[in-house]
């Protein structure tokens, strides 16, 4: 499945971090970038999702709040060769509490066109 984005700025932050884009999925989520080091052709880079906090009904009809989750990703972008590496991901609930800290690595992953990971790609790369 492909997600499309629409580019809004590049001048905004969030800690230090680079937004980079909104997803027009059903969440919304927001997409941030850290640029930690920069070898050569490639870049480490910290990449935040942030799914926005909004209040639905549930089945029951009492309205509730969804969303509010943070994602970080640690990851190395190869800028010449269309691929990245994830070397660390780290989810947190709606009050910034770690749920989980993953640190199973996943190398060699090719861009896929039109994918939120191209976007991801286009922006740290131009930067």
């Amino acid at each position: 499945m492909f997600f499309f984005m629409t580019i809004l700025s590049f001048s905004q932050s969030n800690n230090n971090f680079t937004f980079l884009c909104t997803v027009s999925d059903n969440k919304g989520s927001e997409y941030y970038f850290y640029i930690e080091k920069v070898n050569y052709n490639s870049k480490e880079v910290w990449i935040k999702k942030i799914e926005p906090e909004k209040t639905v009904k549930n089945k029951k009809g009492k309205y509730v709040k969804t969303g509010g989750k943070e994602i970080l990703q640690f990851m190395s972008i190869n800028c010449s060769e269309y691929e990245f590496d994830v070397k660390q991901t780290i989810f947190y609930d709606q009050n910034g509490n770690v749920i989980k800290n993953d640190t199973s690595q996943n190398y060699g992953n090719k861009v896929v066109p039109g994918s939120v990971m191209a976007g991801i790609f286009e922006g740290v790369c131009s930067e």
